[in-house]
């Protein structure tokens, strides 16, 4: 008895592993000839589209095979939209929209995407129309994109206002300020949105001041704005020598000095809306202009003779402050500037020549009055 159930026990072990060999073979036979018919794209319901590239499968054979894990995807957003592919359905509001639009961009579901941006479009307002700009910008929405961008242009002195235009970034900041299609009542009201803007985080954003500001169109500004609200902010009064690179070509330039040397008139320091950096040239052969570099401090009111094949400046004030005592030597031969000692007494609105190797310094004011004595140098 024992002998003949050892002898069963051994016959289904050899019966499975008899079946066990003909499953794998027909297993083997079927999936190669599935593999055939994928090649020969026969039957083929599925194409996966990666990078461009088609490839044509069959779903049965990839649901048998695979499970795949959609990481990063809410699961009540995938659970919408495999419920809209099967009833055409779908539910869009305030809460999920911009999750549905995420999903259906990645997915490619274009009948969703589509439902989406036309509620977004509908949605558009002062306090969301930047942040949908730069959402349909990162989704490739180009129509939703573009019909925030307008409502930001039209109501722009209500954009700059709100709490999202804070949060752009410097880049997206001149992107729109450099914009001819804002709808301001002045410029002044551009100037407005960049001084919010920059003093938000001030510390963070004062890097980016130059950069900025240079997009506000001063020659558009009133005088009076200039003069009350631009030069006494605290902003600008605080970087005025970071600001001498943004000129004002139609405002008159102010307090510059005057030099004729070798053919050529040199036109140092000044100010139009900020202190000029640069040192306009005029050639009086050659009937043109040209640029070199200023003296090392920018400002105004300062005075300038030749002397001896160089140039000299000495004294000038910064806007709002007072005379300063400086005196600077340019030679035109390695067109660069030098430091030379301090004269005895600061001042400004003075004059400077030269005679008989000799450069006298005279009138002028001081930071509280006028100052009279003539100084040899």
């Amino acid at each position: 008895m024992a002998t003949s159930g050892v002898e069963k026990s051994s016959k289904k072990k050899t019966e499975k592993k008899l079946a066990a060999r003909e499953e794998a073979k027909l297993l083997v036979g079927f999936m190669g000839v599935m593999n055939t018919m994928r090649k020969q794209r026969t039957l083929c319901d599925v194409i996966l589209m990666v990078q461009g590239r088609k490839i044509p499968a069959h779903r049965v054979v990839l649901a048998a095979s695979f499970e795949v894990e959609l990481k990063d995807a809410e699961p009540g957003i995938i659970e919408q939209l495999v419920e809209f592919a099967y009833t055409a359905r779908i539910s869009v509001n305030s809460n999920n929209v911009q999750s549905l639009l995420d999903a259906a961009n990645q997915y490619q579901i274009e009948p969703v995407k589509k439902m989406c941006v036309d509620f977004l479009k509908e949605q558009v307002d002062a306090s969301n129309c930047l942040g949908i700009s730069v959402l349909a910008e990162c989704l490739d929405c180009p129509e939703l994109k573009a019909t925030a961008d307008d409502f930001i242009h039209q109501h722009f002195t209500k954009v700059y206002k709100t709490d999202e235009f804070l949060q752009l970034d410097v880049k997206q900041v001149t992107q729109l300020l450099s914009q001819d299609t804002l709808t301001v009542r002045a410029e002044d009201q551009v100037y407005d949105a960049a001084v919010r803007w920059l003093k938000y985080d001030e510390p963070n954003y004062q890097p980016f001041m130059v950069d900025i500001l240079a997009k506000v169109r001063f020659p558009l500004i009133s005088k009076n704005f200039l003069s009350k609200t631009v030069q006494a902010e605290p902003l600008i009064q605080d970087n005025r020598e970071e600001l001498t690179d943004i000129r004002c070509p139609f405002e008159k330039q102010r307090d510059a000095a005057c030099v004729f040397r070798d053919n050529a008139v040199y036109i140092l320091g000044g100010s139009q809306l900020f202190p000029i950096k640069q040192m306009d040239c005029y050639n009086v052969v050659k009937d043109c202009w040209y640029s070199k570099l200023g003296p090392p401090k920018p400002r105004d009111s300062l005075a300038a003779c030749a002397a001896e094949g160089k140039i000299y400046s000495s004294g000038g004030s910064e806007v709002g402050n007072s005379a300063l005592c400086l005196f600077e030597c340019y030679d035109t031969r390695t067109e660069s500037w030098h430091t030379k000692p301090s004269m005895l007494t600061q001042c400004c609105s003075h004059g400077m020549v030269e005679a008989n190797g000799l450069i006298y310094v005279c009138g002028g004011s001081l930071a509280m009055g006028w100052w009279r004595p003539m100084v040899c140098i």
